[in-house]
């Protein structure tokens, strides 16, 4: 089963369910997640174990979304244990965590040092602060991107 199926089986399922409440499933990442097991499951026997238990999930998602607190955990659990296994053993990561991080990492460098500077300075700290946070958001929004780049070319990005 490919990404695509994996949207299409899930999206069938939701027709009656509120974008809230997929939001906070954390359905965003699920069928990238699936097909990124999918694709190492044919040299990796944890990958297939864990796309054999999520593959349960696509098939019955309002499950998780409609069941008890336990379900919903052991979904949560489930999903995190194939992010951990993809990330440590492949060294693969979701879309966007690489440039999300890079830019609040960018921000928060870009306001620390603006506001220093503007503070030694005796200028204005909200004009060196903001100008430091759009700085630092250019630059992480770069870098991340950059990176993003080069780890989607080693087939690494899910």
């Amino acid at each position: 089963m490919i990404k695509d199926d994996v949207y299409d089986k899930i999206n069938k399922q939701l027709i009656n369910i509120s974008k809230a409440e997929v939001r906070a499933a954390n359905l965003e990442v699920f069928p990238r997640l699936v097909g990124a097991l999918h694709n190492h499951s044919g040299s990796c026997a944890q990958c297939r174990e864990l796309y054999e238990k999520n593959n349960l999930y696509v098939e019955d998602i309002l499950t998780v979304l409609r069941g008890s607190k336990e379900e919903r955990k052991d979904f949560e659990n489930t999903v995190n244990e194939a992010l951990a296994h993809l990330q440590q053993t492949h060294k693969a990561l979701p879309k966007g965590r690489i440039l999300s991080v890079s830019v609040m990492t960018g921000m928060l460098l870009g306001l620390s040092i603006a506001v220093l500077a503007g503070y030694f300075i005796n200028g204005d700290l909200m004009g060196y602060g903001a100008l430091g946070w759009l700085i630092g958001v250019t630059a992480g929004w770069i870098t991340g991107k950059v990176r993003e780049h080069n780890l989607k070319k080693e087939k690494r990005l899910f």
